[in-house]
Formats: C-alpha cells, sequence, structure tokens
C-alpha cells in the first residue's frame, strides 16, 4: 500500500486579477504552491507527489522544486480545461495498485497541516472516501439572476467543504470513469465518487486551511 498526492495547480487566477497566478504568488518569501506542498512532503508515509499543470508553467514549479528539495516530486503533467481534467490526467500518470490511496489538494490551499492530512490519511485507511470540512455557519440564502431571494436555505448539515480529500485508488480510478461516461461534472473529487455511488465520510477541517481565491485572501 502506498501513499500519492496529486495537486492542480493549472489556474489562471481569473478571479484574482494580475498577471501572476495565484499559486505562484508569494507568502513569506516562499510561493503559495510550495507552502502548499511542503506538508505533504514532510509525511514520511507518503510517496509521491505529482502535479498537474499547464505547460508553460513547467518552468516554474521545477524552479520551485529545485528550490525547495520536493525530491517526492516526480512528475508534471499537463493539465485539462477543467480541474476535473487535471486531476484525471494525474491519477492516470500514477503506477498504483488498486489498494494505495490518493490525497488531492488544491495548489493554492498554503495552510493546511500535517495533522490534519495524517487524519485524513488514517481515516480513509477505514472509509475509503474522506473529506474535511466546516459547519456553514453563516445564514444562507438562494436568490434568482436579479438576485432577489427566492428562499432561505437550512444550514442545519451543511458543510463548506476543503481539500485535502483522500480516496482509495481504485474508487477514485471508478468514480471518474463513471462520470465521464455520462458526462457529469463535479466541483471536487468526492461529487464524482457521490454521483458513483460511493459513500463519503466527513471530518472536521481547519479554519486557517483556507483557499486563496481573492487578493483579500492574500
Amino acid at each position: 500500500m502506498s501513499i500519492k498526492v496529486i495537486i492542480p495547480a493549472s489556474g489562471t487566477g481569473t478571479r484574482f486579477g494580475g498577471n501572476t497566478p495565484k499559486q505562484f504568488m508569494k507568502i513569506g518569501g516562499k510561493e503559495i504552491l510550495a507552502h502548499s506542498v511542503s506538508a505533504f512532503h514532510q509525511i514520511r508515509s507518503i510517496d509521491e507527489i505529482i502535479i498537474a499543470s499547464r505547460l508553460e508553467y513547467f518552468e516554474r514549479i521545477k524552479l520551485i522544486i529545485r528550490k525547495n528539495n520536493f525530491f517526492k516530486i516526480r512528475r508534471i503533467v499537463e493539465g485539462g480545461k477543467l480541474r476535473q481534467d487535471s486531476v484525471f490526467r494525474a491519477l492516470m500518470n500514477l503506477e498504483c495498485s488498486e489498494n494505495d490511496f490518493i490525497l488531492v489538494h488544491d495548489a493554492v490551499r498554503p495552510f493546511v497541516s500535517m495533522e490534519k492530512i495524517a487524519e485524513l490519511i488514517k481515516e480513509v485507511k477505514k472509509f475509503n472516501c474522506v473529506i474535511s470540512g466546516l459547519p456553514v455557519t453563516e445564514t444562507l440564502k438562494k436568490i434568482n439572476k436579479k438576485n432577489f431571494v427566492e428562499k432561505t436555505v437550512d444550514r442545519e448539515n451543511v458543510w463548506a467543504i476543503q481539500t485535502p480529500q483522500a480516496f482509495r485508488y481504485d474508487i477514485l480510478k471508478k468514480s471518474f470513469e463513471k462520470a465521464y461516461e455520462d458526462n457529469f461534472t463535479g466541483t471536487d473529487e468526492s461529487s464524482l465518487a457521490e454521483h458513483a455511488g460511493y459513500k463519503v465520510k466527513v471530518i472536521e477541517g481547519e479554519k486557517e486551511n483556507i483557499k486563496i481565491t481573492l487578493k483579500a485572501d492574500l
């Protein structure tokens, strides 16, 4: 059994703005992508990390790998049009047995802790599909196209989901295959597993594990 990590890093940062994709912006002198990789790289049970990105970003990523001695990143693969395509391409470039485990993590979540990753690894060995998230505390409204409220959404048992997300390899592979067969696009890997009929376990995530989406987040 081995544990491998996929990090999709193809984003162009449309919502973020500026000329530098957000995964290459720096926090404390270190690229966001480097922060995002670091916690996984330090966990001994993780064998390999693979990054899916645009071809034009490959040299930047190779420089980050060299600067940080990220020897567990053994390859970079060209991402696809959608995040779903990028993760699948990375998955197909990993040598795995069906009982291996795959973690998928956003390139722009730089503050995930080693403790949370270790917890996910422990839980995925029991439940096969495990994701982290936080209970929603804000009031939720469903609105129409003109921005008028249609209804208030009951927030009980509603969680905002984060990454990393962890899956047994064969389940994740079958979930992608089912999604492509059905022409289904999910917003994350767990939605593909749900679509394929698998049960997904949720554990509590971390408030600090934010996703850098806008300049205000940075």
